[in-house]
């Protein structure tokens, strides 16, 4: 019988691997698999309390990490496959070291930064950090991410939550009303 971590590794994985269908360069489940596997996470699942700093260089260290492996894979691509597994194991399923909910990152994507948009236009100091660059593929650099980290930091503190539950406001699912005047309720 499967075990429950199992299962929730098999399903973290394969929501970081649904991530690359829209945009990345890499779709292969062969080539992106051992990319999900490369971050070393027993550091961040079994131990102590984990501070945000610890959680930061850990994560700087294997986002590089997966762009050593593939050369090709910007650092935006790489940190959204950290962070996609990470919210699954992590927020949805509760594990992970005390204190690792709180650090986790949100994934960076068109339909965040959408949402930080409709949400923060009217505030420059939010928008300028969170919107350095507009595609997953520009974020070229570590330091352009934690910049874009940094803002939706700002974003968090504003609205009392989680750095991870920035993520309410990714419009992924935000599906305009069909209106036509042709459309007849039956």
């Amino acid at each position: 019988m499967a075990s429950r971590d199992n299962i929730i590794t098999a399903f973290a994985e394969w929501t970081a691997f649904s991530a690359t269908r829209s945009g990345c360069q890499i779709k292969k489940k062969e080539m992106v698999y051992p990319l999900i596997r490369t971050p070393a996470y027993s550091q961040i699942f079994h131990g102590g309390p984990i501070a945000t700093i610890e959680f930061d260089l850990w994560h700087r260290r294997n986002t590089l990490s997966i762009c050593e492996r593939e050369p090709v894979f910007p650092i935006g691509w790489a940190a959204k496959l950290i962070n996609v597994y990470l919210k699954t194991k992590v927020y949805l399923a509760g594990e992970g070291r005390p204190g690792l909910i709180d650090s986790i990152h949100p994934p960076i994507d068109n339909e965040l930064w959408k949402g930080i948009q409709l949400e923060y236009r009217n505030r420059p100091e939010i928008i300028t950090k969170t919107h350095t660059v507009s595609r997953i593929k520009e974020i070229a650099s570590y330091e352009i991410y934690t910049e874009i980290i940094n803002g939706c930091r700002l974003v968090a503190a504003d609205r009392g939550c989680r750095l991870i539950e920035v993520e309410e406001l990714w419009q992924g699912t935000v599906v305009s009303p069909i209106s036509s005047p042709d459309v007849r309720e039956i």
